[in-house]
Order: structure tokens, then C-alpha cells, then sequence
């Protein structure tokens, strides 16, 4: 089996429905960790402030399959290739310490 590390950046509004996703579609626990960053375009808003999002990124380990087809899954559910609306990855991991797979 080889595991991939899904991560996730998004607005803080939606990282509820990150996490519901990810256990519909079968990974369960993830590490949560508040972040805050500086965009290309940030928002301009009223009297030229600029407001950026509070920002939440999610980090899941999973099998490789199972993990590409989340990032799949939050991308067209929470409309990641808009503007403004965060990102999902997946990065191949070479040596996992500490976890065990699930007993069938």
C-alpha cells in the first residue's frame, strides 16, 4: 500500500464540510492547524481595505487512490478553482513511522 498526505487549505467556513467530506469518502483523523496568509489578489473591499479569510489547513494521511480522489471531491465540492476558495494537494510519502494501517 502506498500512502499519500493530503492537505487542504481552506477558508475557515468550509473546513467543517472539509472534514465531513473526507469521512464520506473514507479517511478518517486528521490534523487541523489554524493558519492565516497573504494572497496574489487579496480582497479590497469598502474604503480600499483589504480583508483576507481566516484560513484552516487540514492534513489527512491515506492510501494514494483514496487520497487523490478526496482532493477530487473537495475541489468540486467546495469550488476550489475559484478565486479566493483555498486549495487541496496530495504529496507522495516515501516512509510513515508511527501509524498502522486499518485491520480489514
Amino acid at each position: 500500500m502506498t500512502s499519500s498526505l493530503l492537505i487542504a487549505i481552506v477558508t475557515d467556513d468550509v473546513s467543517d464540510t472539509a472534514l465531513d467530506i473526507a469521512i464520506r469518502e473514507g479517511i478518517h483523523g486528521a490534523t487541523i492547524l489554524p493558519a492565516s496568509g497573504i494572497s496574489r489578489s487579496p480582497l479590497t473591499t469598502f474604503f480600499g481595505l483589504t480583508f483576507q479569510s481566516p484560513m484552516t489547513i487540514l492534513f489527512w494521511i491515506a492510501e494514494t487512490t483514496i487520497a487523490n480522489r478526496v482532493a477530487r471531491v473537495l475541489r468540486d465540492e467546495l469550488d476550489l478553482d475559484s478565486p479566493q476558495q483555498g486549495l487541496a494537494l496530495t504529496l507522495p510519502i516515501d516512509q510513515l513511522f508511527g501509524l498502522k494501517p486499518d485491520s480489514p
